[in-house]
């Protein structure tokens, strides 16, 4: 990231802070703030900062005091139902959830129309390169794009769009929600036999409404260049918001140059859906990395996983059910998992789970004792999918075991090496099994038919891991993700 403009988040964030945690008042501006379930109060006196208030403020949000740069601050409404922008010449403030469109309501069997006979809102955020959204600490305050909805953010390396608390720092862990997309993708709890009778009204995670439908290339905007931090919200065990979450999002969504960083629950999660994911960067998540389940048919292409040491889960936890009409089966290539925690597996299938791992790495962080597993394929769903729905090609690991029992060692039949990747200052694997290792996704497809690898999405590479050893700086993840974090 550009360090004038990383200065001047830090600080920006550290003024709202402050301010918000200041009493008294200094003008008579009310602000709507609204809790986990909905239900919304009036704070007078800007909220309780003591400064003037913003002057530019659109219409369509609340006003709030400067912060100490002199930037505005304005208050997003719990509900944006037609096309706004969000600009970089002012801080965007989350008080609680924020939701775009209508379309997390019960959907009836028409198109477009939810069971009450309420048309479907079509909206779109537009969030201009370098912006802030910043959310109240210590709450459940979210983003939530709806079905029908779209979110259109697209960044820079020097101007990332930038999701955190209003604290001081981008380095907190469950802080605020998350970012929350819903789509009219497939998900398997919605059997595709039913598509024109029944509607599909998946019940979301994070209390977020439903989701779902029958259009697996369902398109909910664009996200490029964006970093999310600090968040992960509890409502009930397994019930969470993780730091970008996808529901049923379809594969004409676009999504690259991502981070999430520190988030008390899972970095990313995909509900079923379709939609595919380049540049993706997961630093210091406490729960799962990359976690998937119920149907994802999606690709994943350059994903850098750096685990922290206080975290609980796993590099990849994957899943199918809901139910089996259709298996979870994604392709990620040009992987790098760097595994730490508390956690004695690095990947984990599970619930009748495929997926295809592609030159990737698997290592642990130095220091760590407690990994001493790569893979556990858990169970007989699992276990009934490897050699078609579950595979690995060209994957080098070093963990003390390749599998956790026996039951996991013919996924290790072909293109596994029990291997050091040697990882350079720039997380690129330097041992000879790491280069020359073509990825070949015709070939692939060719051997095992089940895979939706896409081979339009997937760039040509002859080496292993998320990053090019033959590579020159700037490297892909540089320049935009937050100073420190890797």
């Amino acid at each position: 990231m550009n360090v004038g403009k990383y200065m001047l988040a830090t600080a920006t964030l550290a003024g709202l802070a402050g301010l918000y945690g200041c009493s008294g008042g200094g003008d008579d501006t009310s602000i709507e703030v609204c809790n986990v379930e909905g239900s919304c109060t009036t704070e007078g006196g800007g909220g309780g900062g003591t400064g003037p208030i913003s002057l530019s403020c659109p219409s369509w949000s609340s006003a709030r005091p400067v912060d100490p740069m002199g930037n505005d601050v304005c208050q997003l409404p719990s509900e944006i139902l037609e096309d706004r922008t969000l600009t970089s010449d002012i801080i965007w403030y989350l008080a609680g959830r924020v939701t775009v469109g209508n379309g997390n309501r019960e959907m009836s069997t028409t198109a477009g129309t939810l069971e009450n006979g309420t048309p479907v809102v079509n909206a779109t955020l537009t969030i201009n390169p370098g912006t802030q959204i910043v959310a109240r600490k210590g709450t459940f305050a979210n983003l939530l794009i709806t079905r029908g909805s779209k979110i259109e953010a697209v960044g820079s390396v020097a101007e990332p769009i930038i999701f955190s608390s209003d604290d001081e720092g981008l380095d907190g862990t469950g802080e605020w929600g998350g970012l929350i997309i819903h789509g009219y993708g497939l998900h398997n709890e919605c059997l595709t036999a039913n598509q024109g009778t029944t509607a599909c009204n998946v019940d979301a995670e994070g209390e977020s409404g439903f989701a779902g439908g029958y259009t697996a290339d369902d398109d909910s905007g664009t996200l490029s260049y964006v970093v999310i931090t600090e968040g992960g919200f509890e409502f009930s065990p397994g019930n969470e918001i993780n730091g970008l979450s996808l529901v049923a999002v379809g594969s004409a969504t676009a999504i690259d140059h991502i981070q999430v960083n520190s988030n008390s629950d899972d970095g990313v999660e995909f509900y079923g859906g379709a939609v595919n994911v380049k540049y993706l960067v997961l630093t210091g998540n406490l729960d799962d990395s990359v976690d998937w389940d119920e149907g994802f048919q999606g690709n994943l292409q350059y994903v850098l996983v750096i685990q922290d040491g206080a975290t609980e889960g796993n590099a990849i936890e994957a899943d199918t059910e809901g139910t089996l009409d259709f298996y979870s089966i994604p392709v990620v290539a040009n992987a790098t998992f760097i595994g730490d925690g508390v956690n004695d597996e690095l990947w984990v299938f599970k619930a009748s789970s495929g997926g295809y791992l592609l030159n990737t790495i698997g290592t642990v962080a130095s220091g760590n004792t407690t990994i001493v597993n790569c893979v556990n394929v858990d169970g007989i769903g699992a276990e009934g999918n490897i050699g078609d729905r579950l595979a690995l090609r060209n994957v080098i690991y070093n963990c003390t075991n390749f599998g956790t029992d026996v039951g996991d060692d013919p996924l290790a039949a072909v293109g596994v090496t029990a291997v050091d990747p040697q990882l350079d200052v720039n997380y690129a694997a330097t041992d000879v099994a790491a280069t020359n290792a073509p990825l070949d996704i015709a070939g692939f497809k060719a051997a095992y038919p089940s895979s939706v690898a896409d081979e339009a999405f997937f760039d040509a590479t002859d080496y292993v891991g998320a990053v090019d050893p033959n590579g020159a700086a700037p490297f892909w993840y540089e320049g935009w993700t937050i100073e420190g974090s890797l």
